[in-house]
């Protein structure tokens, strides 16, 4: 029988331990908390059986139940493997180790084998020579390589790559981005995902329409267009529910679209370039990273637009304030 010690629950995705109530799946052997797998109901990967699916377990983790070396994730409580970066379990950045991540190299002790670079400044976080092996990353997403990935996502890059491999082992396209929640309009046109962001700032602008007659009509101000202050009232409630809403939404999806939307530019990046090593790596290079320029601007843009729309809902509106 297999020691299934070390390995994750397919669950909760906790390390299992000698201690533990470990149930087996009899369909695939995926192995489980016995109280995680009476909880599902079923085998999480239940949908893959008819295709004859079958559990392979990583290799499983040195050292798993001493403590110091395995970091416990400070949101979700989830034991992790030693010199994880981000949490198996939710992906909240984990305390740093202080125990060797270096490989010496003909650079120094600081020299990548992974990624055959001396790193430095913001890229120090990528330095770990087993980076791909501490979050089990795949060699590539979307017939691009984890490495031109993690050069275009920019710093946030093993956070990006653990939720597209969780998507793969998953088969779903949700996860959760607060940033997403929060200000989806930042955040897409922040992550460079133009059209997204436009449409986002669009749908936000329209929905604040109810919430800005209310305020105006609080104020006194005539309106361009007559309203009771029932419906109002309705549309204010609408537009809130409305609004959180497509808000969740954003959250649930957003990795999801980013994936997308930055497989397309490496990509066709990677076309402009064919035969050209070099010039696909500076592209690469130079289009990396997010945008914080974009959000300046539409930032700028959505108060120059509040202010016309407040002046177009409400004629009278600079009387309140000249």
């Amino acid at each position: 029988m297999m020691d299934y010690k070390g390995h994750k629950c397919a669950a909760c995705h906790k390390l299992l331990t000698e201690h533990d109530d470990i149930v087996i799946c009899p369909e695939c052997g995926a192995p489980y908390h016995r109280e995680c797998y009476a909880k599902e109901g079923r085998c999480v990967f239940s949908e893959k059986h008819k295709s004859g699916f079958e559990y392979v377990p990583p290799e499983a983790k040195p050292d798993v139940n001493s403590g110091a070396d395995c970091p416990i994730c400070p949101a979700c409580h989830a034991q992790n493997p030693p010199d994880t970066l981000f949490c198996e379990h939710c992906g909240q950045p984990l305390p740093p180790s202080f125990g060797p991540q270096m490989n010496a190299g003909p650079a120094g002790p600081q020299y990548n084998p992974q990624f055959n670079q001396t790193p430095s400044g913001a890229d120090f976080q990528y330095a770990q020579a087993n980076v791909m092996n501490q979050l089990h990353l795949a060699k590539e997403y979307d017939g691009i390589s984890t490495t031109d990935w993690m050069e275009y996502i920019g710093n946030s890059a093993p956070y990006y790559l653990y939720q597209f491999q969780t998507m793969n082992e998953t088969g779903k396209k949700t996860s959760f981005c607060w940033s997403a929640v929060l200000l989806p309009e930042f955040y897409f046109f922040y992550r460079k995902m133009w059209g997204w962001g436009a449409l986002a700032a669009l749908v936000m602008i329209l929905i604040s329409i109810p919430s800005m007659l209310s305020m105006l009509a609080m104020l006194g101000v005539p309106l361009a267009l007559p309203l009771s202050a029932s419906a109002l009232s309705a549309m204010n409630t609408a537009a809130m529910v409305l609004n959180w809403g497509l808000r969740i939404c954003a959250g649930l999806f957003a990795f999801h679209l980013y994936r997308k939307s930055a497989a397309k530019q490496i990509l066709a990046i990677r076309a402009r370039h064919d035969g050209d090593e070099a010039g696909y790596r500076t592209e690469l290079h130079r289009r990396s990273g997010p945008s914080r320029v974009s959000v300046v601007v539409i930032c700028a843009a959505l108060i120059i637009f509040s202010l016309i729309l407040s002046y177009v809902l409400g004629p009278q509106l600079a009387a309140v304030y000249f």
